[in-house]
């Protein structure tokens, strides 16, 4: 009995209950992990492996729960103007107008070098292309360019593009995905007719990676494909 609560019942309990109780915390502390959230994640992390531990899994989980209900209040108290800004923090401005804010830059306590690294990764070489940059709550930085470089939109030639549209799968790993099937208005006899325009089978469904509808009412097929050695299938490393 000692066996199984130990090594089957206690961790399917602290993963189960961790699990639980981020979900119930919110997306926000997964996807943004202010220094807020990223507190809350290590005393909830500590709290829930007590058990593995001091074997009191009951006090392991009131603790846990206690901590996710205060860590929901605060994030709700968060969003009153007046007490945000003592519970978060505010965004620094890095850049302004192509010139760096060194006040800023030593309030987060960033260096130059990785100033401009953040720059590249964002695809920009030169600070002077900025009009601004600002390290949001989260720690990511936001950039925005200087009007000549930021990439051309269509309304800057008085284009008027199409409506924005998102691909839909209907074939994935090989299998169907019936319930986008449906919601196209349309069937299995249409789907395979679209398969064999692209010299496919029904036999074929495991040969496809990925089968999208687009705006245009057509299939695009992502087939798998052997290797047949030519200079086109080179992979970097020494797998070749």
């Amino acid at each position: 009995m000692t066996f199984l609560n130990d090594y089957l019942w206690t961790p399917f309990m602290v993963f189960s209950l961790g699990f639980l109780l981020v979900k119930f915390a919110g997306k926000r502390s997964v996807a943004q992990m202010t220094a807020f959230d990223l507190m809350f994640i290590q005393i909830m992390a500590t709290a829930i492996t007590e058990p593995i531990v001091s074997k009191n899994n009951w006090s392991a989980a009131w603790y846990s729960f206690a901590i996710a209900l205060l860590y929901i209040i605060l994030s709700r108290l968060a969003l009153v103007n007046k007490l945000k800004y003592w519970i978060s923090h505010s965004p620094t401005v890095l850049i302004r107008g192509g010139d760096i804010d060194e006040k800023g830059l030593g309030r987060v306590r960033l260096t130059v070098d990785e100033l401009q690294g953040i720059l590249r990764t964002k695809g920009y070489t030169s600070i002077l292309d900025v009009e601004m940059a600002v390290m949001e709550e989260s720690g990511q930085v936001s950039i925005i360019p200087k009007a000549d470089k930021r990439p051309l939109q269509p309304s800057d030639l008085n284009l008027q593009p199409s409506p924005t549209f998102i691909s839909i799968p209907l074939i994935m790993d090989g299998d169907i995905i019936s319930h986008n099937l449906k919601f196209v208005h349309k069937d299995l006899d249409w789907l395979y007719s679209q398969m064999s325009i692209h010299h496919l089978r029904k036999e074929d469904l495991h040969k496809i990676t990925l089968a999208t509808y687009n705006q245009k009412g057509d299939v695009e097929f992502d087939i798998k494909k052997e290797s047949d050695g030519s200079i086109t299938t080179y992979k970097p490393g020494n797998e070749n």
